[in-house]
C-alpha cells in the first residue's frame, strides 16, 4: 500500500471544479510517515514573524523553501533559497514588495512525511500536457503559523481575496487551538464566489487549479478569551516551468 493514499478521485473534482476539499479522514497515512508528521509539526514552534503586514502586525510566522521536482521519477532536491515576490495583480496588499522570509530548517527540509506528500499532491493534478509529465518543476513549501487574541484580528490571508501565481496550490491545517473563524473561501475567475468551508481537523486540505481560481480565509479569533489562538497550514505551490537559478546547491533534501 502506498504510504499516502486516498479513495477519493481528486484529479477528477479539480478538473470539473478546479478544487477539491480533501478531509483529513479521506486521507490514508501510513503510521511510518505519521511518525514523520509528528516530526515536522514541531518545526512550527521554530517559524519567524513576518515583517511584511499591514499596519506592522506581528501575528504571522513563517519559513519557505524551494524543492526542484521531477515528474518522471519523483526525485526531489533542495533549490537555493532567494527573496520571495509576487505581483500586485494577484497579491493587492504585499505584492510587488520584495520579501525576505526565513529558509525552511533542515530538519523540514529533510521531512519524508513532506517529500511523500509532494509527490502525493503532484499526481492527483489533471494535467495533460507531454512537457508537464516529463520536465522538472519548482515546489516551494511554505511553513505558516497564526496566532490570535483579544488584543487585534489575525487574518491567515491579509492580502485578502488572492491566486498565489503558481500553477496549482494545496494547503493543509497542521495545527488548530483554540480558534474560531478561518473560514476559507473559493472565488471563479471573475472573483465571484464559488464555495466556502473550514478546515477543522489536522490535514484537513484543499488542492485547487491557482491559474483558474482565487482564495482567501477568514480572520482567527480565540474561542476562550482568556487563552490565545492558533492556526498553522503546510502550503505548497507548484510552479512550471521551473527556472533555474544562476547556481544551485545540488542538495539532496
Amino acid at each position: 500500500m502506498a504510504n499516502i493514499s486516498t479513495a477519493k478521485d481528486i484529479r477528477r473534482e479539480i478538473a470539473q471544479k478546479g478544487y477539491c476539499l480533501l478531509r483529513a479522514s479521506d486521507l490514508h497515512v501510513s503510521d511510518e510517515l505519521r511518525q514523520s508528521w509528528l516530526s515536522l509539526t514541531i518545526d512550527y514552534a521554530d517559524l519567524l514573524a513576518d515583517e511584511y503586514l499591514p499596519g506592522g502586525a506581528r501575528y504571522r510566522f513563517r519559513r519557505y523553501g524551494r524543492f526542484r521536482f521531477s515528474p518522471s521519477d519523483g526525485a526531489l532536491s533542495r533549490l537555493p533559497h532567494e527573496d520571495y515576490f509576487q505581483k500586485t495583480d494577484i497579491n493587492r496588499v504585499t505584492g510587488g514588495i520584495i520579501r525576505k522570509f526565513a529558509p525552511l530548517l533542515d530538519t523540514t527540509f529533510g521531512n519524508r512525511f513532506l517529500h511523500e506528500l509532494i509527490r502525493f499532491d503532484f499526481a492527483q493534478f489533471p494535467i495533460e500536457d507531454a512537457a508537464q509529465l516529463s520536465e522538472d518543476w519548482e515546489v516551494q513549501a511554505h511553513l505558516i503559523r497564526v496566532t490570535a487574541d483579544l488584543s487585534e484580528q489575525s487574518h491567515p490571508t491579509p492580502e485578502g481575496i488572492h491566486r498565489d501565481g503558481a500553477a496549482f496550490v494545496t494547503v493543509r491545517l497542521a495545527e488548530l487551538v483554540n480558534a474560531e473563524g478561518g473560514e476559507v473561501s473559493i472565488y471563479d475567475d471573475d472573483r465571484q464566489f464559488l464555495t466556502g468551508f473550514r478546515l477543522e481537523k489536522v490535514l484537513d486540505g484543499y488542492l485547487f487549479d491557482d491559474a483558474i481560481l482565487w482564495h482567501a480565509a477568514e480572520p482567527i479569533r480565540p474561542a476562550a478569551p482568556a487563552h490565545g489562538a492558533l492556526r498553522s497550514i503546510l502550503t505548497f505551490d507548484y510552479h512550471f516551468p521551473l527556472v533555474a537559478p544562476t547556481s544551485e546547491s545540488g542538495e539532496k533534501p
